[in-house]
């Protein structure tokens, strides 16, 4: 359209100035452009309007190219945050939790102070009631000195015994007591070493990582969905596997070495970090001997984590002192799903 407005405007002009180009043409004896000269002067202005056009094209892309990107980087940005809500929910529920515990820790130990003092108090009043009767017995017995000295030997002599008795009564709930405050207190330590130990589990894996030469699983849930326990030992942590038979009895992953190997640390990485997390709740890890006899880890079961990262959900096991020809997974009553399993030496 550009062209051809440009050729009717010069057509126009010409149209305009006819007779005086003519004449001046046929004045200094020239001949006028022709009609070729003037199809190629059109056509080298639509090849360049062409080629800025295709320009134009580029730039658009470069620019639709550039908004994808930002797009990307706005919603890395937003995953990035939405972590770190979740990091700062499960630090204020382990807060929280331990500040419970720690209130029912004060609690507990006032009411055992106010029990205590409660039984000193009454003890206190039936020794004064003993006193204020020895007393009686001292002014009512003046005739029979020798009788009363007896009595009074007698009763006190019985009261030192009940005191000693009282004595080793207070002395033993002031033990109880004291067990159960250690009790108590060690309690709370427990809960704080778990929670620092629940921090730092990351840097617990040591040694180096003992290849699997073969791995299996009980069932497979499809094998079209291709969640073979091969997915688990790939190293991709997008891939996972699935066994498939009905949550209703025991489901199973075993992990072979190519020879027999002394045990660390296992790493289990839950298969899933949606709602069906907590499948994994309760599964136990053994060392294989042989094929027919496992030995128990020292810390062999899977407590499932709050958080859908995979700092949140990623566990591990200490097998320390086993030796076998590999590991194995047991889960009762639900599907076994792994993202990736690694098995470490001491």
């Amino acid at each position: 359209m550009i062209l051809l407005s440009l050729f009717f405007l010069a057509l126009s002009f010409g149209l305009v100035s006819g007779q005086q180009r003519n004449a001046t043409v046929i004045a200094l004896g020239m001949r006028p452009n022709s009609k070729e000269s003037v199809l190629d002067s059109c056509q080298a202005l639509k090849e360049e309007a062409q080629e800025i056009r295709q320009e134009g094209y580029s730039a658009i892309d470069k620019a639709d190219i550039i908004r994808d990107q930002a797009y990307r980087v706005k919603d890395e940005a937003y995953d990035l945050k939405d972590e770190a809500y979740d990091i700062k929910e499960s630090a204020l529920e382990a807060r929280s939790a331990l500040e419970t515990t720690l209130l029912e820790t004060l609690i507990l130990m006032r009411s055992q102070a106010t029990a205590t003092n409660l039984y000193i108090q009454e003890i206190r009043t039936t020794l004064s009631s003993l006193t204020t009767r020895i007393d009686k017995l001292e002014q009512g017995q003046d005739q029979i000195k020798e009788k009363e000295s007896y009595t009074l030997s007698s009763l006190t002599s019985k009261m030192y015994m009940l005191e000693d008795e009282i004595g080793d009564h207070i002395d033993e709930k002031v033990a109880l007591l004291s067990e159960k405050l250690l009790t108590t207190l060690v309690t709370v330590e427990a809960i704080q070493e778990e929670q620092r130990s629940g921090e730092n589990d990351r840097e617990h894996k040591s040694g180096e990582l003992i290849p699997a030469t073969r791995v299996e699983q009980s069932s497979t849930l499809s094998p079209i969905t291709n969640y073979g326990p091969q997915k688990a030992v790939d190293g991709d942590i997008n891939t996972f596997s699935h066994t498939g038979s009905p949550p209703l009895g025991q489901e199973w992953f075993r992990y072979y070495f190519a020879k027999e190997q002394a045990v660390g640390q296992i790493k289990v990485v839950n298969g899933v970090w949606n709602q069906y997390k907590t499948r994994l709740n309760g599964a136990k890890v053994f060392v294989m001997a042989n094929d027919l006899h496992r030995s128990a880890c020292r810390f062999n079961t899977i407590t499932v984590r709050e958080g859908v990262s995979l700092e949140a959900q990623t566990y591990y096991l200490d097998c320390t002192g086993n030796t076998g020809i590999g590991v194995e997974i047991v889960l009762d009553n639900n599907y076994l799903e792994l993202k990736e399993i690694g098995v470490y030496t001491p």
